[in-house]
């Protein structure tokens, strides 16, 4: 079951290997610049609020953050883009001279591991991480066998530990009120259901008549949400597809959702979700096409192509082809320093984790784990998290029994004939 939950965070594997980086770009570790120069800001001063000023004067202490990704394998698109995020940050914090954090000024040493996609490799990683190059944070993980492991080496020796996503929320693996210093910086992905059944219901009202398409990992729990989130609102699940890790022609799964006449058919968190969109409108299926995961709408039409396929499809994703100020600087900084590779967008949330962490650790006026964790967990206003995408907070109290998640608002972007059409940032559901 691990093995196969690595389909949710496919999101731009499959599509983007092809068309943005060659095998050989894929491998490796990212190498970070230090470069010191005059203090100014350690986040962006644009729609992340006010600026975060570095410390003048006096010789700037190193914060070592461990990452661990597996940037070998099937995964390793991702995870290239998640380093090169982590790596613009830092380049960017360190240009300014470093981070005021209490009385000391920090500059950020990111530190690159490889969990091979496997809970061994993660749990290697991790003891290197902790135990030689002692580390004060540890931001990955990307598979719930990842996450697991490398709690189980974080944990005893008080590390605090940033998961870098989370395929299912409120797996056993997931942040929750016994799991001590694990934190979460990213979102929940079946927050989005709402915002999406809410712009279906404003936009098509007609379309009442919903079917899924479900990769086959363990998504009850998202599957029931939505079918009770839709029912509030006069719509209907008609059908429900699973498909088992390992699919690529869709057309059978299609074939049998197109049986049901839907008005919509849902791709739920999938990175495959451009080969459901082709399959669904080679049977024919002429509605709306949902695809909830993080795959941007600019790879959905890269990989696609077909105008005529590429209309009244929805996407969750931030459109790089309508950039915010904040996303504008972090392609521009990508293109400056890997000019021949093509930009992915997993790199602009992937920016977000250390930035918030280093707020988190402003707010205590401390690296001390159990002090940020603290601090996280007061940080519930919204606003009180500047994100790339706007104000967010830390949630989730009711739902995972401790205030470590990020709320934050979410993407929404429309194709139509073709085209991107940004609708804007939503705000989560409050918790």
């Amino acid at each position: 079951m691990a093995r196969n939950r690595i389909l949710v965070l496919l999101c731009v594997f499959a599509v983007l290997a092809v068309m943005i980086f060659a095998v050989a770009a894929c491998g490796g570790t990212e190498e970070t610049t230090t470069t010191a120069g005059p203090a100014t800001t350690a986040g962006p001063a644009t729609t992340a609020g006010p600026a975060t000023t570095a410390a003048g004067g006096g010789a700037a202490k190193t914060l070592k953050i461990g990452t661990i990704m597996p940037l070998t394998g099937p995964l390793s698109v991702v995870s290239l883009a998640f380093t090169r995020g982590w790596e613009i940050y830092a380049d960017e914090v360190n240009a300014a001279g470093g981070v005021k954090i209490g009385n000391d000024t920090y500059k950020l040493e990111i530190l690159y591991e490889d969990s091979k996609g496997s809970a061994e490799g993660a749990g290697t990683a991790a003891s290197k991480l902790v135990n030689q190059d002692k580390v004060q944070l540890i931001i990955g993980g990307l598979l719930e066998s990842e996450m697991a492991a490398i709690y189980q080496v974080t944990s005893p020796a008080g590390v605090l530990y940033a998961q870098a996503g989370s395929n299912i929320p409120g797996a056993p693996q997931d942040v929750s009120a016994d799991k001590n210093l694990q934190v979460r910086p990213f979102i929940n992905h079946d927050d989005t259901q709402p915002i999406d059944l809410d712009y279906i219901a404003k936009t098509y009202p007609n379309a009442k008549k919903i079917a899924l398409s479900v990769p086959d990992i363990g998504y009850d729990s998202m599957v029931t949400s939505l079918t009770s989130e839709a029912t509030a609102k006069g719509m209907q699940i008609v059908a429900t597809e699973k498909w088992t890790w390992g699919t690529t022609d869709f057309t059978p799964v299609m074939t049998k959702l197109q049986s049901a006449s839907p008005d919509v058919i849902w791709a739920m968190v999938s990175g495959q979700a451009n080969d459901q969109l082709k399959a669904a409108r080679q049977m024919g299926f002429k509605g709306v096409f949902v695809s909830n995961s993080p795959l941007g709408a600019d790879v959905i039409i890269a990989t696609v192509k077909d105008p005529a396929m590429l209309t009244d499809v929805l996407c969750n994703s931030p459109d790089v082809t309508h950039p915010n100020e904040g996303m504008t600087k972090i392609m521009n900084a990508w293109k400056a320093k890997w000019p021949n590779d093509g930009f992915v967008s997993d790199c602009i949330h992937a920016y977000d984790m250390p930035w918030i962490m280093v707020q988190a650790m402003q707010k205590a006026a401390s690296t001390d784990p159990t002090a940020v964790q603290t601090a996280i967990e007061s940080m519930t206003n919204p606003g009180d998290v500047k994100t790339i995408e706007g104000d967010g907070y830390f949630g989730g109290k009711a739902r995972f029994g401790v205030n470590r998640v990020l709320y934050r608002p979410l993407p929404l972007t429309r194709i139509m004939n073709g085209v991107a059409e940004f609708i804007g940032f939503m705000p989560p559901a409050a918790q």
